[in-house]
C-alpha cells in the first residue's frame, strides 16, 4: 500500500491535481520508481481481443455474454484468479461475484507471498496469522533465513525500528545484537554483528538446535551440526537467554514451515515482547495448483485473471501455459499486454494506481482511500470498475464504487475528507492477538541431502519481475553485488575454485529435469554448496526495457520446492559474458575509506577543519552547507540513490555505456569486503559529491564552470561548460558524471512529464553531479522570504535523506552549532575520506561501530 503525501489541490481532497503532472519527490521514497511505471510508453493503453486492439464496447459486450452464459448453472467453470489482494472494494466486489454465481472458485497466486508464513503460525499457534516484529524493542535478534532490513513489504518499518534501537547503543553495555545465518550475504547480514554463511536447508537444523539448547517444551531429537554451525547456536541461546523479553527470533518467509513454528515457540518460551501476532491482511483462496490441476482436466471453460502474471511467475513444472489453453474463454487485466495477455483471448487495460482512486490496507491492516495524484494518460480503466464490471453493476466511476464500500465506516463528507487528508483511515489497523502454543512435540528436521543446493531470491530491485520494464530499476546496482542489467548465479569462492568458474563465465544449470543458462558471479560470503539465482528477469513481454534483460529463474523454479532444492547439476560451457558492475571504475584510493570503532573505544582524530592551503579561505556570513553519513545506520538499500535520481532528473543509460563506466547516477552506496572471502563483513558507504571547501575541480576547470557558491555549495554552470572533463579528472572523489548523449531528449510527450521542473534537464556535453538539492534551498529561501522569516534559518532536507528510511544522513547549516550536521562534525566517531589531501569536504562520515569484541580501528579495503 502507498500512501502519498500530496493528495489535495486548492483545500479540495477530492479533486485530482489536473497539472498533469507528477513530482516523484512528493511519493513515498520507495514508490517513486513507480512514477517510471506510470509513464511507460509500454503500458497497455487499448483493450485487446486476440492480440488486436479492440474497444472498450466491444469488452464490455464480451464480458455481458459470459455472465448471461453463467446464469444457468451458477457459475460451473468459472476461475478468477488474483495476486494477493488487501483491497477491501475489490474484495466487495469478489464476494458479491460468488454470491451471485456460487460455482464461481477464486485462486490467489503471488510469486513471493507469505503462504509459508502463515502455515508456520497455523503449527505454532494453531491458527494463521501475520507477524510483525518490533526491533525498536529488541536487544537482541537471531535470523534464520531471513532479510527484514532488505527488500518487501515491511522494509520501512522494520528499518525504522532496527535504526531507532541501534541509535540508543552507543555505549558498550547497551549495544544491540543482530545475529544472521542465511545463504546469500544480504542487507540484514551485512549489518548483524556475526553473520554464519550456511546453506538454506540447513536452517531447519540450527532452528531445532537452537530450541534444544533453549530447553523449549517439546523439543525432540538431536541434530547433527557442524562445529562451527553449534559454536554460532551456542552463542545464539546465550544471548537470547539473556535477554529474555527483549530477544526475538526471525525466519525468512522461504523456510519450511515447520522451522517458522520452532522459532515462534522459541519467541513464546522466551515471552518476548519484540514481535506481536496479527490476523492477516490478504484473504484466503485456493492456490495456483488447484487451478491448473482443473484446467488439466478441462474443468475450467472461463478463466478471469486480474493484475497477476502467472505465465512468466508461474513454478515451471505447473506448465501454467499449457494447461490454459485448454480455457475456451481467458481474460486479462493488467497494467501491460504481458505474458499471460498473450496467452488470454481478451486483454483489458487497467489504470495505473497513480491515476486511479482505490483502496487498500498496510502490511498492520491500516486502510487507505488511494485518490489519482494526475489526469490518466492512457486508456486504461481502475481495477474496481473492471471488477464491477464482472459483477454486472451498472457503470459507476472508481470514486464513487470506492465511496460505497466505505459508505458505513466514513458516513459523512467529513470523516471521508478527514480520512484522504490523512492518507489513512483511523482505527482499521489490526488489533495483536494473544498467542499461545499448541501442545505436540518438535520434531527433528530431516537431514538435507547431499550435494549443491539451488536457492531462489526475490530481485533486490525488481521484486518478482513486476517492475522489470522501469529502467531506473534495472540500472541501479544491487545493494551488495552492484551488478546492473544483468542476472548471475551467485557461487562461493570455494566452490568457484572446485569448478574453475571466474566472473562472467556462463554455466549450465539442471535440476529435476529443467535447465538454464546463466552468467556467474564469485560472492564472497555465499555458503560453500549454495547457488543463488534472482528471480525478476528474463522477461518476454516487459515491454523494450525489460524484454531480454537476463535470465528467467522460473524456469527451474518448483511447486514442492518453490525456494530450495538440493541436487543441482552445473556445467562450465565455456563462454562468457561479461557481468556488468558499477564499483571498480569508482574505487576511491584510500587505505581506510570505512572506519570501524569499538563502544569501549568510540573515537577518532578529530577532523581537520582547516588544514594548510595555499588558497585564501572562503567566508560564509548566512549559510554554510554540509552533510554527514552514519555508516553505522546504512542497511545499502540505495533508497537514496533512487530519491536523488528522481528529484534532479538524472537519467538511466542502459547497460552498454553503465559497462563503459558511463552511468550517471550522482549518488552511489559502495560496498567493501573485510577478511576473507568465505566470509568477509560488508560494509556500505554512500557516496555523493564532497561539496570541497578547497576542490580540485574548481581549480581546473578552465572555463569557470565550477564555481563556489556563497554558502558552500560546489556549483555547476552548465551553459558555461564544454566539456573538457578536466574537473572529474581532478576529482579524488570520481563523483562526477558526463553526459556523453543527449539523454534528457524526450522522446514521447509523456515521458516529459516525469521530470521535476525544478531541476534543469541537462544537454549533452555537459558535466554534472550532486547540488545539495539546491532548487530545494531556493524554495525554502523564497517561503521563508514570503512568510517573513529569516532566509538565514531555514530547515532543508535533501531528497537522500528525507528518503532514508534509517536517517543515515543529515544536512543542515554548519555554521549553527544547534544543527544536527554541526554536531556530527564534532562527533567522536566523525572522519573525512581522503582528509590527508586537504580538500576540507563539507559532506564527513561518522564511523560504523563494531561488536565489542573487535580491536580498536580497523582498516577496511575493497575485495
Amino acid at each position: 500500500v502507498v500512501e502519498f503525501e500530496h493528495r489535495r489541490l486548492d483545500g479540495n481532497p477530492d479533486h485530482p491535481l489536473a497539472s498533469g503532472r507528477v513530482n516523484p519527490t512528493a511519493l513515498d521514497a520507495y514508490s517513486q520508481a513507480a512514477v517510471l511505471e506510470l509513464y511507460d510508453p509500454d503500458r497497455s493503453q487499448t483493450p485487446r481481443h486476440l492480440d488486436r486492439p479492440a474497444t472498450w464496447d466491444a469488452f464490455t459486450a464480451a464480458v455481458a455474454a459470459q455472465r448471461a452464459d453463467w446464469q444457468a448453472d451458477g457459475g460451473r467453470g468459472v476461475r478468477l484468479l488474483t495476486g494477493a489482494i488487501t483491497s477491501p472494494t475489490l474484495l466487495r466486489h469478489i464476494d458479491a461475484l460468488r454470491r451471485q454465481f456460487p460455482e464461481v472458485r477464486w485462486h490467489v497466486h503471488e510469486a513471493i507471498g507469505s503462504e509459508r508464513r502463515e502455515e508456520g503460525t497455523q503449527l505454532a499457534f494453531g491458527r494463521p496469522l501475520a507477524v510483525h516484529p518490533r526491533f525498536e524493542r529488541a536487544d537482541v535478534v537471531v535470523s534464520l533465513g531471513d532479510d527484514p532490513l532488505g527488500t518487501g513489504p515491511a522494509q520501512l518499518r522494520n528499518a525504522f525500528g532496527w535504526a531507532a534501537r541501534r541509535a540508543q547503543g552507543r555505549l558498550p553495555d547497551n549495544l544491540p545484537r543482530l545475529m544472521v545465518a542465511e545463504a546469500t550475504p544480504t542487507p540484514t547480514g551485512a549489518v548483524a554483528a556475526e553473520r554464519l554463511p550456511v546453506e538454506a536447508d540447513r536452517l531447519s537444523l540450527l532452528a531445532h538446535a537452537l530450541a534444544g539448547a533453549l530447553s523449549v517444551p517439546g523439543t525432540a531429537g538431536e541434530v547433527t551440526l557442524t562445529e562451527r554451525e553449534r559454536a554460532w547456536v551456542v552463542e545464539a541461546a546465550r544471548l537470547l537467554r539473556g535477554h529474555g523479553d527483549r530477544a526475538l527470533v526471525t525466519t525468512g518467509t522461504d523456510l519450511p514451515p515447520e522451522a517458522q513454528a520452532t522459532a515462534h515457540r522459541i519467541n513464546a518460551a522466551l515471552r518476548t515482547g519484540a514481535v506481536a501476532y496479527t490476523a492477516p491482511v490478504t484473504a484466503n483462496a485456493e492456490p495456483l495448483a488447484d487451478l491448473v490441476r482443473a484446467m488439466d482436466g478441462g474443468e475450467v471453460r472461463a478463466l478471469l485473471m486480474l493484475d497477476v502474471n502467472p505465465a512468466y511467475t508461474a513454478p515451471a513444472d505447473l506448465g501454467f501455459a499449457e494447461a490454459c489453453e485448454r480455457v475456451p474463454f481467458r481474460l486479462h487485466a493488467g497494467l501491460h499486454a504481458d505474458e499471460t495477455a498473450a496467452l488470454c483471448h481478451w486483454h483489458a487495460p487497467v489504470a495505473h494506481a497513480l491515476e486511479s482512486w482505490g483502496d487498500g490496507r498496510a502490511v498492520d491492516g491500516t486502510a487507505t482511500i488511494l485518490q489519482p495524484t494526475i489526469r490518466p494518460i492512457f486508456g486504461g480503466r481502475p481495477l474496481v470498475e473492471i471488477t464491477a464490471m464482472l459483477t454486472g453493476d451498472p457503470f459507476a466511476g472508481a470514486q464513487a464504487l470506492v465511496r460505497d464500500t466505505w459508505r458505513d465506516r466514513l458516513a459523512d463528507d467529513t470523516a471521508w475528507r478527514r480520512a484522504l487528508h490523512r492518507g489513512f483511515v483511523e482505527g482499521t489497523a489490526e488489533a495483536p492477538v494473544e498467542v499461545s502454543p499448541v501442545s505436540g512435540s518438535i520434531a527433528a528436521p530431516p537431514e538435507p541431502g547431499s550435494g549443491i543446493e539451488l536457492t531462489l531470491r526475490p530481485d533486490p530491485c525488481l521484486w518478482d519481475g513486476r517492475r522489470a520494464n522501469v529502467a531506473w530499476l534495472q540500472e541501479l546496482p544491487k545493494p551488495i553485488s552492484k551488478i546492473s542489467w544483468d542476472s548471475h548465479a551467485a557461487v562461493s569462492p570455494a566452490l568457484a575454485r572446485e569448478r574453475d568458474l571466474k566472473d562472467g563465465d556462463i554455466v549450465e544449470l539442471g535440476i529435476g529435469g529443467r535447465t538454464l543458462r546463466a552468467p556467474v558471479l564469485v560472492q564472497p560470503g555465499q555458503a560453500e554448496r549454495s547457488v543463488t539465482l534472482f528471480l525478476g528477469n528474463g522477461r518476454r513481454r516487459a515491454g523494450r526495457v525489460g524484454d531480454g534483460v537476463g535470465v528467467d529463474a522460473y524456469a527451474l523454479r518448483g511447486s514442492r520446492a518453490p525456494w530450495t532444492t538440493t541436487g543441482l547439476e552445473i556445467r562450465k560451457t565455456g563462454e562468457r559474458r561479461p557481468l556488468v558492475t558499477t564499483q571498480p571504475h569508482h574505487e576511491i584510493a584510500e587505505a581506510e575509506p570505512i572506519r570501524v570503532v569499538t563502544p569501549d573505544s568510540p573515537t577518532l582524530k578529530p577532523i581537520e577543519e582547516t588544514p594548510p592551503s595555499l588558497y585564501p579561505d572562503w567566508s560564509y556570513p548566512q549559510n554554510a552547507w554540509a552533510m554527514a553519513i552514519d555508516t553505522d545506520l546504512c542497511i545499502g538499500c540505495n533508497a537514496c540513490v533512487i530519491a536523488c535520481q528522481a528529484e534532479n532528473n538524472v537519467p538511466p543509460v542502459g547497460r552498454e555505456q553503465v559497462a563503459m563506466g558511463r552511468e550517471m547516477l550522482w549518488l552511489r552506496v559502495d560496498s567493501y569486503y573485510e577478511g576473507a572471502p568465505e566470509d568477509p563483513r560488508i560494509h556500505f558507504l554512500p557516496v555523493p559529491c564532497m561539496h570541497c571547501e578547497k576542490a580540485p575541480c574548481e581549480v581546473g576547470c578552465p572555463v569557470n564552470a565550477t564555481v563556489h557558491s556563497p554558502d558552500g555549495i560546489n556549483e555547476q554552470v552548465y551553459n558555461r561548460c564544454i566539456g573538457t572533463r578536466t574537473c572529474s579528472s581532478y576529482c579524488p572523489y570520481k563523483v562526477r558524471r558526463f553526459n556523453f548523449f543527449e539523454y534528457g531528449q524526450i522522446a514521447a510527450d509523456q515521458q516529459g512529464l516525469q521530470y521535476n521542473p525544478d531541476v534543469t534537464v541537462r544537454a549533452r556535453g555537459v558535466m554534472e553531479k550532486c547540488t545539495y538539492c539546491v532548487q530545494r534551498i531556493a524554495r525554502a529561501r523564497q517561503d521563508a522570504k514570503r512568510d517573513g522569516r529569516d532566509p538565514a534559518a531555514i530547515e532543508v532536507r535533501t531528497a537522500c535523506q528525507a528518503a532514508c528510511p534509517t536517517g543515515v544522513i543529515a544536512f543542515g547549516d554548519k555554521n549553527r552549532p544547534d544543527s544536527a550536521v554541526a554536531k556530527a562534525r564534532k562527533d567522536g566517531r566523525a572522519y573525512a575520506l581522503l582528509e590527508e589531501i586537504g580538500t576540507r569536504p563539507r559532506t564527513t562520515y561518522l564511523a560504523r561501530i563494531g561488536p565489542a569484541q573487535s580491536h580498536g580501528r580497523r582498516r577496511v579495503k575493497e575485495a
